[in-house]
């Protein structure tokens, strides 16, 4: 708000009561020249105003006709920026249906035609100016509705057919879908008067037809169709809340009904309008608590009617009269722009945030409140005047009456603070926290034994809330200032977060101003300062000659810690700022990232260079292949030949098939020694390509080299792998929806597990696949399909090559602790068990009593420590039971008589 505005010592004055609903509006700012802007319109102009959210810029756009017909121009003006300044834009791309703002403060132009623009704002010239297309094949638009979230801003578009809905999710990376509405005769006599977005997440739209509304999404293909009871005239606008939890429907008639976005219970009706000479015309929400509805009263002013959003309460004579009553004049246009927790208001030269007062800030200010923090703000009124009140209030607040009194009342009292929009009022609230710290006794560096206890953790919340709030609302009375022009309230600055405010701050050129802000807030340097220097570097509007942008940032950032150069490359990049990038490159970037940015600008004789000289062959590698697609084969083998340092191994990867059978050729000839390298770069060559027969050549090829050289282990290993290949291809044909191509033999074992078990035991035949193996494969797929019936009568058979300990691990894996306790039962598995594992199985299973019996009699104490650890400090009757075993075989090996007798054992 502006820095001169003056307020009354009454902390509600600017309060008001509508229907027994208490509200409060605040000025935030002067907009120069707002009224002269939309006062310049002639008959046939058309003007759009938007406000992005947050008390972001607020966009006038007015059309002008050209010389002829079809040369249609906007002026855009964009108001409420830093020290009140105005930016002028044109735009001549097309007829415009719908102008919003997007999270970034990008201006969304929407053009009959089926594009939408996206304008950067806040830069002189159009290098970052987008035009994306809709869909080639898409009717014209006729309207469009933006759904902003925190991350990322969508578009919904009608088309002027209204045959479908075209939905983009983030219009900076557009994925186009349409949602149908009907088709056939039920469409047929059907008009849209009015829509909405209800559901954010799954895009689903509301639309009415007259006294009928429908929904869809993307998620279904069904359309439900819902009645409202008691409209009998056609719904002309419907909007959400902020939450979009409720929604407000407004009839042609000047009704205003309100309900649940889910269509399950009636709609209320909120307001009346058929006896009133001139009926509502628009309506607007004020966060998720009440709705405005504008109405030109005559020809020379404007009336803002207020109705709450209470769907249990509907409207009656009485609230009627009282809502005609209470409402507040303009003289001047009006526009409504809706936010987190109210509504900003545009008139005249002036925006002002109306909203209702939040019930933190009401319970404390209220008069006749009896809440723990307006006690304590009457404490700290009477205190200041040394009235003896004071003393008593603050004992009643430290009595038994109240639980935790004291810090119940700080706490509301910071919370209330922060809902405040005057810093006069702020400060007093504060300090009455203030007060009521004061008598607070907490540790505030408690030890870990204190910590649990529940009073002192409530004390150190409250002690912690409070600076905090104090850090926040300073920063926040500060954005308000004209210089800043961002008038948020402490809700809206904690949904958008720190890194967002600083985005918004660069966004404007505030990079002074934004560095002291992550100061401020103690921000750590890589997220904030040194983040911040990086923009600063490359999108400083003072410098424009890109020679002298690239020798300041070398010589203020070179030798600041932590500052990321790449980054600073690649904004100058985004920036089209390539002079600055080239200059750039050598100043502490690495390599790899040195030659990304060379191959992106195309300089690829240097990029191959910087690889060849730092002497990594798979960077180097990297280079040729990236060359390679630009260029043709013959202009690829030239440069291939000149490359005297590069090795023979890069040489044979760089070329195609042909080509390389041709350098084979020769290097045999040359040198015989050559052909292992040659066999290897043919099994490398394999991976590379997708064609089964291109596959079959290469291994093919790599097998006879190999067995020309006498190398038969590869050889056999490269024929196995063969073999394979052509087994995947027959088993993809024979068994439909199966992929297995690419897969190793135990992957293509294990999938074909799944459904097709005699198919996988042939293959196993086949390739001679160890029984460990096949049992581990095994044991894992039928635990994955939750078959334990079939893996318990796996585990019957009378011999198995792992053991039953994976049994009981596989079970354990997917929770199943009473199929695992099957393998340990001796009537099943006893004379199959490895008698060593006993314990640890029985531990596993949680049969501790059993582990301990086993573990005596193997006299296995490294297992009394497994015991220990599978059942944990607190089964106290267990440790006691382990203690005592290790006790007993202590016992045992101190005796001499077991020395004797282990030793003709072991003679024996």
């Amino acid at each position: 708000m502006d820095s001169d505005l003056s307020y009354d010592t009454n902390p509600t004055s600017s309060w008001r009561m509508f229907n027994n609903i208490t509200y409060k509006k605040i000025k935030t700012s002067h907009i120069k020249n707002f009224s002269k802007n939309v006062e310049r319109l002639g008959k046939d102009e058309k003007q759009f105003v938007a406000m992005a959210q947050f008390g972001g810029p607020i966009a006038v756009v007015t059309k002008r006709q050209g010389m002829s017909p079809n040369d249609i121009k906007y002026n855009i003006t964009i108001m409420n920026l830093p020290r009140n300044e105005e930016k002028y834009k044109e735009f001549n791309r097309g007829i415009i249906v719908s102008v919003d703002w997007t999270v970034k403060e990008d201006l969304l132009l929407v053009t009959e035609d089926g594009k939408y623009h996206i304008i950067d704002i806040f830069y002189y010239n159009n290098n970052n100016d987008k035009s994306i297309t809709l869909s080639e094949f898409v009717s014209p638009i006729s309207e469009v509705r933006i759904l902003n979230t925190k991350s990322r801003t969508g578009l919904v578009a009608l088309k002027a057919n209204q045959e479908d809905f075209i939905v983009i999710k983030n219009v900076y990376e557009p994925v186009i879908q349409t949602i149908s509405i009907m088709s056939g005769d039920a469409r047929s006599n059907l008009t849209i008067t009015a829509w909405c977005i209800i559901d954010h997440t799954d895009i689903t739209i509301a639309y009415a037809c007259d006294n009928t509304i429908y929904t869809c999404s993307q998620s279904s293909s069904k359309k439900d169709q819902q009645q409202i009871s008691g409209i009998g005239d056609t719904i002309i606008k419907i909007i959400p809340s902020f939450d979009c939890q409720t929604i407000a429907l407004l009839k042609q008639s000047g009704d205003v009904l309100i309900g649940s976005k889910s269509f399950t219970n009636p709609f209320t009706l909120k307001f009346n309008g058929n006896n009133e000479k001139t009926r509502i015309t628009d309506i607007a929400w004020c966060g998720n608590d009440a709705i405005i509805g504008i109405r030109p009263a005559s020809a020379a002013w404007y009336d803002l009617f207020i109705l709450d959003s209470d769907r249990s309460r509907a409207i009656t004579p009485t609230i009627r009269e009282t809502i005609i009553s209470d409402t507040f004049y303009y003289t001047t246009n009006v526009w409504l722009f809706s936010e987190l927790d109210g509504v900003r208001i545009l008139s005249g030269d002036t925006l002002e945030f109306f909203q209702r007062v939040p019930k933190e800030l009401y319970s404390v200010l209220q008069i006749i409140s009896e809440e723990p923090g307006a006690q304590l703000y009457n404490a700290y009124i009477n205190f200041e005047s040394g009235n003896q009140l004071a003393e008593m209030l603050l004992t009643r607040l430290k009595s038994s009456k109240y639980t935790n009194g004291i810090e119940e009342a700080v706490r509301q009292c910071t919370i209330a603070a922060s809902n405040e929009s005057q810093p006069s009022v702020q400060k007093t609230i504060l300090k009455a926290a203030s007060l009521g710290r004061s008598f607070l006794s907490v540790n505030l560096n408690p030890s870990t034994n204190v910590g649990s206890k529940r009073e002192p953790s409530i004390k150190l919340q409250t002690n912690n809330l409070f600076p905090n709030i104090i850090m926040y609302l300073h920063l926040i009375n500060n954005l308000q200032h004209m210089a800043i022009s961002l008038p948020i309230t402490y809700k809206q600055f904690d949904y958008l977060g720190v890194e967002i405010l600083i985005n918004r701050l660069l966004r404007r050129n505030l990079h002074e101003f934004a560095t002291k802000v992550t100061k401020f807030l103690k921000v750590p340097a890589d997220e904030g300062e040194n983040r911040i220097l990086v923009q600063w570097a490359i999108n400083n509007p003072i410098n424009t000659n890109e020679e002298t942008i690239a020798e300041i940032i070398k010589k203020r950032l070179s030798n600041v810690s932590g500052i990321p150069f790449i980054e600073i490359i690649r904004e100058a990049f985004i920036a089209k700022k390539i002079i600055v990038v080239r200059r750039l490159l050598d100043t502490k970037v690495p390599v790899n990232d040195q030659i990304d940015i060379l191959l992106i600008l195309g300089d690829k004789n240097e990029a191959l260079q910087r690889a060849l000289t730092c002497g990594n062959n798979d960077l180097v590698l990297y280079v040729l292949m990236r060359i390679k697609a630009d260029e043709s084969p013959t202009e690829f083998m030239m440069r291939l030949e000149k490359i005297r340092s590069l090795p023979l191994s890069l040489h044979l990867q760089c070329l195609e098939e042909i080509e390389r059978k041709k350098l084979h050729t020769d290097l045999i000839k040359k040198s015989p020694n050559e052909k292992e390298k040659i066999a290897y770069s043919c099994i490398i060559q394999r991976f590379g390509s997708p064609q089964i027969q291109n596959q079959k050549t290469e291994l093919s090829n790599a097998s006879k080299l190999f067995k020309e050289v006498k190398n038969d282990f590869i050889a056999h290993l490269v024929d196995d792998e063969q073999r394979l290949i052509t087994r995947q291809d027959e088993l993809e044909k024979k068994i439909l929806n199966s992929l297995l191509k690419g897969l190793s033999l135990c992957a293509t074992i294990e999938q074909l597990m799944m459904n097709n078990e005699r198919e996988a035991e042939q293959l196993k035949k086949e390739f001679n696949m160890p029984d460990k193996r096949y049992w581990w494969i095994k044991i894992q797929v039928l635990a994955k399909k939750s078959a334990w019936s079939s893996l318990a009568d796996f585990g019957k058979k009378p011999s198995s090559p792992i053991g039953y300990e994976p049994f009981i691990d596989i079970c354990l894996k997917y929770g199943k602790l009473e199929e695992a306790k099957r393998y340990v039962d001796k009537s099943l598995y006893s004379s199959k068990l490895d008698e060593d594992r006993v314990p640890y199985m029985y531990a596993k299973v949680q049969m501790f009593e059993e582990a301990i019996n086993s573990a005596v009699k193997l006299k296995a104490s490294d297992a009394l420590m497994f015991i220990e650890l599978k059942c944990g400090a607190g089964n106290a009757n267990i440790m006691q039971k382990v203690d005592a075993a290790r006790t007993k075989l202590q016992q045992y090996d101190d005796n001499p008589f077991n020395v004797v007798r282990n030793i003709f054992k072991h003679n024996e």
